[in-house]
């Protein structure tokens, strides 16, 4: 089966988490950083390493990738090992509608802008590496145990580990401070329903990272706060819209990675069922007489 490196910027940790589940489930080895590096680990060395030895370098295009030193070395490595010849394959994978490196543009990608598509794109990608369908079956499931397992794949609210969508409550105007006397702009404190998960944060942080128009301010997450960095009377016009959307999008996006883990964990759970019962059956009527 092929193998697959995923070269990313870690701001879009969560979707190559679940770019990388998805192709392992067809077979596909992937080498993503956080599994493969250890501590005392040369970057250079290893990254160079994993790249020489895998067959495509799938590129996760966004705008914290394009803008990232580390991705364009990567990139730059694998697209060299290509063009001599390596049989390195560099496979553009589009997840923002951002600016694509010069080296790749004349390369057709895999159009993963829209959140609500994943199945479509996901299946281009794999008929590029040369997959088309799964390498393993899962088991059918018997009558004892179809009531269980049903439960555990198909995760609901309650398994989302209880996440409520996180909320704007208002400004808390106690808060609100101007940190340069000097200057018109305020930290304004947009108060949320709860302190958000550090994921969310980060992915609220890639959400802002790029400017969408001129009038664009810095915003951060600070405790159960987004706290922005403008002239308050530029808040209705400009800022709030732009935080709902942002607060909108983590949330979806987050959700979405909370599914990924608990399908993985009901899988998991699957399988060590599926391995109890296979042993039960194998040790189950011995004689010892």
């Amino acid at each position: 089966m092929p193998s697959v490196f995923l070269s990313h910027s870690s701001k879009d940790k969560f979707f190559a988490r679940k770019l990388a589940e998805a192709l392992t489930r067809y077979g596909v080895t992937v080498w993503i950083d956080e599994a493969e590096l250890r501590i005392g680990d040369s970057l250079i060395e290893k990254i160079s390493e994993a790249i020489e030895d895998s067959d495509f370098v799938a590129a996760v295009l966004s705008h914290n990738s394009v803008n990232s030193n580390w991705v364009q070395k990567e990139l730059r490595l694998a697209t060299t090992k290509e063009i001599g010849g390596k049989c390195v394959v560099v496979l553009p994978v589009l997840i923002d509608r951002c600016e694509i490196p010069a080296f790749l543009q004349d390369k057709l990608y895999a159009d993963f802008t829209n959140a609500d598509e994943f199945d479509a794109p996901m299946e281009r990608l794999l008929h590029a590496i040369g997959v088309s369908a799964p390498t393993t079956t899962t088991p059918p499931l018997t009558t004892t145990t179809t009531t269980t397992t049903t439960a555990t794949t198909t995760p609901g609210p309650e398994t989302l580990v209880g996440f409520d969508d996180v909320r704007i409550l208002g400004i808390d105007n106690q808060r609100l401070y101007r940190p340069d006397p000097q200057k018109a702009l305020y930290h304004v404190y947009f108060e949320l329903s709860a302190s958000p998960p550090q994921d969310w944060a980060q992915i609220f942080d890639a959400e802002r990272r790029f400017p969408r128009h001129t009038m664009w301010r810095r915003a951060w997450i600070e405790g159960k706060y987004i706290v922005v960095h403008c002239v308050p009377e530029e808040i209705k016009k400009y800022h709030l819209n732009d935080i709902k959307q942002d607060v909108n999008s983590s949330n979806q996006k987050y959700r979405e990675n909370l599914r990924r883990v608990a399908e993985s964990q009901a899988r998991q759970a699957h399988r060590e069922t599926q391995e109890q019962i296979g042993l039960n059956e194998a040790l189950d009527g011995l004689s010892f007489d």
